[in-house]
């Protein structure tokens, strides 16, 4: 029988007796998505001479709100949400990047200001 990598032991004892049933069994084979209804409140917006921006402020990025956040942009294109990190973050930089989103360290760049 082929070896299943698992996350724990506990897991494994599962598998393990999921396997003694000698039924068809996939770990972690099907993947389902899922909405979760909610608000996302921006803690700035600002009406710049060209639009409307969104800006966040945030220290510690929990992966809960980088759900929210991803959700939002993905149902709401159309809006220019932007982010203020308070500090430099490698991870958080990869994670803007890779979503779309502009970003900045500690301060609000003049030019977000202006809408660029």
């Amino acid at each position: 029988m082929k070896k299943i990598k698992v996350k724990n032991k506990f897991e494994r004892k599962i598998l393990e007796q999921l396997q003694c049933s000698e039924l068809p069994v996939k770990y972690e084979g099907e993947r389902i998505p899922y909405v979760l209804a909610g608000h996302y409140i921006p803690d700035y917006t600002v009406s710049t001479p060209l639009g409307k921006i969104y800006i966040e402020a945030k220290g510690h990025f929990r992966p809960e709100a980088k759900r929210k956040m991803v959700a939002v942009k993905r149902q709401h294109p159309e809006l220019d949400i932007r982010i203020v990190f308070y500090r430099y973050s490698s991870k958080y930089e990869k994670w803007a990047i890779k979503y779309g989103f502009k970003y900045a360290w500690s301060n609000i760049p003049e030019d977000w200001l202006q809408g660029l």
